[in-house]
């Protein structure tokens, strides 16, 4: 699994994450493995992702090979363009759809966080969009890097971008499947 952590704090927005990829007991560090970064530009968006590691390239694929716009500014307009993707996703990248039981739609089968300068926002499998106002973390180190988050963010002092280097290195720090080094993007809010 992995870490990637957003921060909005005063006009600044950080996405972070860490570099490990894992599968089972085997270790994939960045010493090995020239594109671990777990995020991607589209555009003037970050998509951060966990889980399966060809969920990020499937989808960075899909985006900068597709003829259709894609806007992630404000919740309705990220909201429809997932639904465009999960479409393009089943259609040309083989998306396999199954559905539990308990589920109400077919799963796009990945987790992001997307930052940009309107925001920063949580897309689940299921494409249910959350904005988040402060900070969030997916992934197996989540946890920690919430907890570590949410013990600096009102401290006057730290920064959006300090807060998420908080968040990565206590992810890092207590989680097996995290690793630096980090990868960070600092963007400016309109």
């Amino acid at each position: 699994m992995s870490i990637v952590v957003v921060v909005k704090k005063g006009k600044n927005v950080v996405i972070a994450s860490d570099t490990l990829t894992s599968v089972g007991s085997r270790k994939w560090s960045d010493k090995y493995k020239s594109n671990s970064k777990k995020f991607f530009q589209y555009k003037d968006n970050f998509i951060g992702s966990v889980g399966h590691a060809m969920s990020k390239i499937m989808l960075n694929h899909a985006l900068e090979h597709s003829e259709e716009e894609y806007n992630f500014e404000g919740l309705e307009n990220v909201y429809n363009s997932m639904l465009k993707i999960h479409k393009l996703l089943k259609k040309e990248y083989f998306l396999i759809p199954t559905r539990k039981i308990e589920q109400a739609v077919e799963s796009t089968k990945v987790e992001l966080l997307l930052a940009n300068s309107s925001g920063i926002y949580k897309i689940s499998g299921d494409r249910h969009i959350g904005e988040i106002s402060k900070f969030w973390a997916i992934g197996s180190g989540s946890s920690y890097a919430l907890g570590a988050m949410y013990h600096a963010y009102n401290k006057k002092k730290q920064s959006a971008e300090d807060i998420a280097r908080i968040g990565i290195e206590a992810a890092c720090e207590f989680d097996k499947s995290c690793a630096m080094p980090m990868d960070l993007q600092k963007i400016r809010l309109k």
